[in-house]
């Protein structure tokens, strides 16, 4: 097998031509070629076929092109060298196939024999090379980068003609070359090497008079089309012609032609850090830590996101350390991160040439690279790599003995790289990115405004870019105000367009990275961004893109690589958590928008949100908490992998304070794209699962209750969706019900009642009769309590739910409880407990059989109250419920008060109140209060009674339960009795039997009313 480049793009088997279609098939080929036993992306290679104008099909005709070449091979009998990769496709090339690469070979050899002095071996094997060459490299390729390589190729060509040459003068064999020359020249008048080795040849044949005459005609070509003089080389042949050197006869190549070599200084290469450069104190004592260890060739890597001062960093640790290498300092910048990365072969040379001035580099890398090394033995440099791509693309260009250093800066991680020390470089904290703020700006510009100054710092994120854009905006517009700059930023929508000046952008830095990513990674990074998550699970990527758990974790690897994601922390369960930036979410969100559709977008968002639906759904079966969901099934739920409901499921409370702002941000997110449906499902859900019962509640349940709720129910009365309406209402009713403001859940549950009812949904209307009743029953409204909770049982006995008959008969029990109809109280209570009991609701059973043991007090029998507190007890501390533990401890004190037993009730008593406060349940606290102050009155501490006993009244009359305030001030008068304040009892005990009174309470026919 033949593969040719050297010329028209050619294929030969046996001595046959292999057929392999038009110009863009082999170009494909061509691009592989000059890359093989590398990676070419798919992006790559559509450019060098189409340059930047690809069809949109661009990606499909690719692959029937690759096709077609892979069935040219295979029908000549050639093994198939076209070998697929995720990120493109790759030419596995066997040796001495390629005549390119035994081109380079050639020439190799012929180098190495100049080197040793054996001209005529050196012109016999660059002659060999150039016998490879049957017209212009590439030749028939269209105008892509491809005309760029063969341009490359074409100079090399040249080049080793003129090594050819002169091997030959300087082996003496001068014949023909006259006649040659004068043929080359004449083509390529600018090159001086050729008129240099023609004026020799026709000196050496006696003809001085046209050597000089040569020379003079190539300074005048050289001044008319370069506008420059000749070279040294060119010029010290004309002196030595003028001299008649003796030399210039001989058979040594160019003693006399080439200056006397001159001991180069060692190189200072570094460029200046940034003069603003500040913190960062940490991780330069790092570094220099690492760079001067003398036992050891350090290698640091210094990783992270564009903007955030890498090279900075890098720069200002090897100036503080420069001196500790003695030998020079070198520094090459890779172009990771452009269209064109520095290829090892590239940096090579170029840092043999520096070090070796004169020599001629050797030919293939391994030998450039092991050149290099030598070089660098014994020797102490400095060497700093900026901006690399990958670990291949470093690897040749580290020394390879101890005394060198190296600092590579890089947006990947490159961990493949042994032994080296990767220091991850994150984003500055506040303080610091002030000081860099003042740095840039002017101290006096941010000392003037300081809170708007840090909003400009959390507005960048801590991105030194950022920052440094931010500064040098103020500086040239001594006008603004910091206030006015931060209030530009707080657009999210300009955000990225404001953090511009001159040539420096963030939006651009970004994209670098972006740009290079594989096309799974930049569509993960795009939906990412419009999601808009303040952080984000594997399962979510996995939604996002239609992929598995697998597929969407290798894409986050990708991005942490990159730099483009960060991992936030990794729980015990093994569930690890993701971020972007703000800055880089703003950018993938430009990108989405950009380029997907409207409908992508669209299905992504519900792919994402009907996930969290399932799981939370999964949760409510599995651990049912007694509240009564306003739908029976979630209809847009979509499943995840198993694996992650279990994971959840292990610990649910967890799990949602995990998920607590990124679940809010989804239901906002679909708010904001008028997705009412699933935004009004999910807030629901949340509102019947995550904020219901202490065991699951968030760390602020009321706030992100109130948050989604208010974003559901805007789009749902946007888009006319009186049923979502509906529910949402009745969720916010819930709300406010938690958070004891039962007048405000009265009016929310009664709008929502009538909505429910207009669109006749049985359901919601059962639910918020239900809610209303045990509002009502709160305030000491208790015929009304009554009068919704029947309905509601009504409703529920015809919808055939037991969970929720069961929720509807605990309440009207315990109302029943309240204005002393026992026999009422004990069927509700008792139907109840058997239908939690058969539902195997452990929480429901755990509230009926408090009820019980309220019902036994009241009709005191303590005994039995004590025995079935202790039950309930037992069930929530069980399920973990705080809050219910601490209601059942309050009861079971209350009734051993009762028993004339008083030291354990106090200690229960204090716990119980210390954790209704820490859970923010002002009606436990103003209970507990109550129960305290009857302890101290049963115990004769009667100012501590007072005491305690007004604080309750005082909690009572903020949240308006009148019911409950009288039954504290019958206690009260009680407690102003025993001081001997007659008519202070008089007149507290006549306020509580008023109302005792008017709300048909109980109490006023105990009390002889």
């Amino acid at each position: 097998m033949e593969l040719r480049l050297l010329g028209p793009v050619e294929v030969w088997s046996g001595g046959r031509q292999v057929r392999l279609g038009g110009s863009k098939p082999r170009a494909l080929l061509a691009a592989l070629l000059l890359d093989a036993g590398r990676v070419v992306t798919a992006e790559r290679l559509m450019e060098a076929i189409w340059q930047e104008d690809p069809p949109p099909t661009a990606r499909g005709v690719l692959q029937t092109y690759v096709a077609s070449l892979r069935r040219a091979f295979t029908g000549a009998g050639l093994p198939g060298i076209i070998v697929s990769h995720r990120m493109g496709y790759t030419a596995e090339v066997p040796p001495d196939c390629l005549d390119k690469d035994v081109f380079e070979r050639l020439v190799d050899r012929g180098r190495r024999a100049a080197r040793d002095g054996d001209h005529q071996e050196a012109a016999d094997r660059f002659l060999t090379a150039l016998e490879l060459w049957r017209g212009p490299a590439l030749g028939g390729i269209g105008d892509t980068f491809l005309r760029a390589e063969a341009a490359r190729l074409e100079e090399l060509r040249l080049a080793v003609m003129e090594e050819r040459i002169t091997a030959d003068l300087a082996a003496g064999r001068d014949e023909g070359l006259i006649d040659e020359l004068t043929g080359l020249v004449a083509t390529h008048p600018t090159r001086e090497l050729l008129r240099r080795d023609l004026m020799v040849a026709l000196y050496r044949a006696g003809r001085q008079a046209d050597a000089l005459a040569a020379y003079q005609q190539g300074r005048q070509v050289l001044i008319e089309e370069l506008g420059v003089d000749p070279g040294p080389e060119l010029r010290q042949a004309h002196e030595s012609i003028l001299r008649s050197d003796p030399a210039l006869l001989g058979v040594a190549r160019t003693p006399p032609l080439r200056q006397p070599p001159v001991k180069a200084p060692p190189p200072r290469q570094l460029p200046s850090p940034p003069p603003d450069f500040t913190a960062r104190e940490a991780e330069i004592a790092e570094l220099r830590d690492r760079l001067t260890r003398p036992d050891a060739m350090p290698v640091c890597v210094v990783f992270g996101p564009g903007g955030v001062g890498k090279s900075a960093l890098a720069l200002r640790a090897a100036h503080e350390i420069a001196h500790l290498y003695p030998d020079g300092q070198l520094h090459v910048e890779l172009r990771g991160t452009t269209e064109a990365p520095a290829t090892p072969p590239e940096v090579l040379g170029r840092l043999l040439r520096e070090l070796e001035p004169g020599a001629s580099p050797p030919g293939t890398l391994e030998e450039c690279a092991a050149r290099y090394r030598t070089l660098l033995a014994d020797r102490r440099k400095l060497v700093v790599l900026e901006d690399a791509a990958a670990e291949r693309q470093v690897r040749p260009l580290l020394p390879g003995a101890p005394g060198c250093g190296v600092i590579v800066t890089s947006r990947n991680r490159l961990s493949g790289l042994a032994g080296a020390t990767v220091l991850d470089l994150g984003l500055l904290p506040d303080q610091a990115a002030l000081r860099l703020l003042e740095q840039v700006a002017g101290p006096e510009r941010i000392a003037a405004d300081q809170d708007a100054a840090l909003r400009v710092v959390r507005q960048c994120g801590g991105l030194p870019l950022a920052l440094r854009i931010c500064g040098a905006r103020l500086a040239s517009r001594r006008q603004w105000s910091v206030a006015r700059l931060a209030d530009r930023l707080a657009d999210e929508q300009r955000r990225l367009d404001e953090l511009a000046a001159g040539d420096q952008e963030v939006r651009a830095g970004i994209a670098l990275s972006y740009d290079l990513l594989p096309p799974e990674a930049r569509t993960a990074l795009r939906r990412l961004g419009l999601l808009g998550l303040p952080y984000f699970p594997v399962w979510v990527v996995a939604a996002a893109t239609e992929t598995g758990l697998d597929e969407a974790e290798e894409v986050l690897d990708h991005l942490v690589d990159a730099s483009l994601a960060s991992v936030v922390d990794t729980d015990a369960a093994g569930r690890t958590r993701y971020r972007l930036h703000d800055l880089i979410r703003l950018f993938a969100r430009e990108r989405a928008h950009a380029e997907e559709p409207e409908e992508a977008r669209t299905a992504m968002v519900r792919r994402v949100l009907g996930g969290w639906l399932w799981l939370v759904e999964r949760i409510s079966q599995a651990m049912p908490n007694g509240a009564i969901p306003m739908r029976a099934s979630l209809g847009l739920a979509r499943p995840v992998a198993e694996e992650v409901a279990r994971m959840a499921l292990a610990d649910p409370h967890d799990w949602f304070r995990r998920e607590e702002e990124a679940l809010i941000v989804a239901v906002e997110l679909a708010a904001s794209l008028d997705l009412d449906d699933i935004a009004v499902e999910l807030a629901a859900a949340l509102s019947s699962v995550a904020f219901e019962g202490s065991q699951y509640v968030f760390d602020n349940p009321f706030a992100a209750w109130h948050r989604t709720h208010e974003a559901a129910l805007a789009v749902a009365r946007r888009t006319d969706n009186a049923l979502g309406e509906a529910t949402l209402l009745a969720g916010l009713g819930h709300l406010y019900y938690s958070r004891d403001r039962f007048a405000e859940s009265r009016e929310y549950l009664s709008q929502a009642l009538s909505l429910f009812r207009s669109a006749r949904d049985a359901r919601g209307e059962a639910t918020t009769l239900a809610a209303l009743g045990a509002a009502c029953r709160e305030q000491g409204y208790l015929p009304e309590s009554l009068h919704f909770l029947d309905r509601a049982s009504r409703l529920w006995t015809d919808l055939a739910d037991p969970a929720a008959l069961a929720h509807v008969k605990r309440l009207s029990g315990s109302v029943h409880v309240e204005r002393g109809d026992y026999p009422a109280a004990w069927g509700d209570l008792a139907a109840a407990l058997s239908l939690y009991q058969e539902a195997g609701n452990r929480r429901g059973e755990g509230l009926t059989l408090r009820s019980m043991a309220l019902y036994h007090r009241a009709r005191d029998e303590l005994a039995r109250s004590e025995e079935l507190s202790g039950q309930a007890l037992a069930i929530f501390r069980d399920l973990g419920d705080r809050l219910m533990e601490a209601y059942c401890m309050r009861s079971l004190a209350k009734t051993r008060i009762r028993l004339g037993r008083f030291d354990a009730p106090r200690r229960d008593l204090e716990d119980a109140l210390a954790a209704i406060k820490a859970l923010n349940d002002r009606w436990g606290e103003a209970c507990t209060l109550r129960v305290l102050g009857e302890l101290d009155l049963a115990e004769g501490r009667l100012y501590q009674a007072k005491s305690r006993l007004e604080e309750s009244l005082a909690l009572w009359e903020t949240l308006r339960t009148v019911l409950f305030r009288a039954r504290t001030l019958r206690d009260l008068a009680l407690v102003h009795e025993a001081l001997g304040d007659d008519t202070a009892a008089k007149t507290t005990l006549a306020e509580a039997m008023e109302i005792f009174r008017l709300h048909e309470a109980r109490e006023f026919g105990e009390l002889g009313g």
